[in-house]
């Protein structure tokens, strides 16, 4: 009884949504490079028009990055304001916890596009946001080194891209990749704590830490409790199997006696 029970709560609680990738037959693909590390020497213009590298806008802190352009009028539209939504509703203190950088793949879009990017974020994170853009070369290597393949399509004027952000350590090492256009808060805030590597996030992000593990092929956080839960289901059979087996062979011999 007790283990068609456990068995019943494993399967609940391993059920979970699988993303839905891009289409990469059409050149539009978004691959996971977990643990390479990007070039955080790569320069762009910012917002004021000043030139800077993806080093200082990381600034030693874990960092949400997406690439995208702001002309975008679908997913950019959506993935901006879905991402800052969620750290907003994770709690976190912007330019403490962690830095946003949204950097343009479109080298038109300079400082007053730029610019317009910082206003669609609420107006209590912009402090632990960056946007850059203006250098086709690093939007294009940066992109190549955290698997994001977009293709621009001179018809439309426009882009075809993937949707998702990429989490970095304070070290630029590729630490978590989030796909879609809305994110889940209590993940989001886990992996920067992640991200960070123990020195950013509270005691208690640290500790969960410990109770969880990522999933890539989901994009989620699932409780490593349910490897224990396996484990324990698994010790309880082969306890169950050796109980019987020993009984067995204490009930031969009295029965030979008899």
């Amino acid at each position: 009884m007790r283990l068609a029970l456990a068995c019943g709560i494993l399967a609940f609680a391993t059920s979970a949504a699988a993303h839905v990738g891009p289409h990469p037959e059409a050149g539009v693909a978004f691959d996971q490079h977990l643990g390479d590390i990007v070039d955080t020497s790569l320069r762009f213009t910012n917002a004021r028009g000043a030139q800077e590298t993806l080093a200082s806008a990381i600034g030693a802190r874990p960092t949400v990055l997406l690439l995208g352009y702001l002309r975008c009028e679908d997913l950019c539209s959506v993935t901006l304001p879905g991402a800052a939504k969620a750290l907003e509703r994770a709690g976190l203190v912007p330019a403490r916890d962690y830095r946003a950088i949204f950097t343009s793949i479109d080298a038109r879009e300079g400082p007053d596009v730029l610019a317009s990017g910082i206003e669609r974020i609420p107006a209590a994170d912009r402090s632990g946001w960056t946007f850059l853009g203006g250098n086709e070369a690093a939007a294009q290597a940066l992109a190549h080194r955290v698997g994001f393949h977009y293709r621009y399509e001179p018809g439309r004027d426009a882009f075809a891209h993937p949707e998702g952000i990429v989490l970095l350590s304070p070290e630029g090492r590729i630490s978590r990749y989030f796909f879609g256009a809305s994110f889940d808060p209590a993940g989001l805030r886990l992996a920067l704590a992640e991200a960070g590597q123990g020195r950013t996030g509270s005691l208690s992000d640290r500790l969960l830490l410990l109770c969880y593990h990522f999933d890539p092929s989901t994009g989620r956080y699932t409780p490593r409790i349910l490897d224990a839960l396996r484990a324990l289901i698994a010790a309880c059979a082969l306890g169950a199997v050796a109980l019987a087996w020993r009984t067995l062979r204490r009930r031969r011999p009295r029965e030979g006696a008899a």
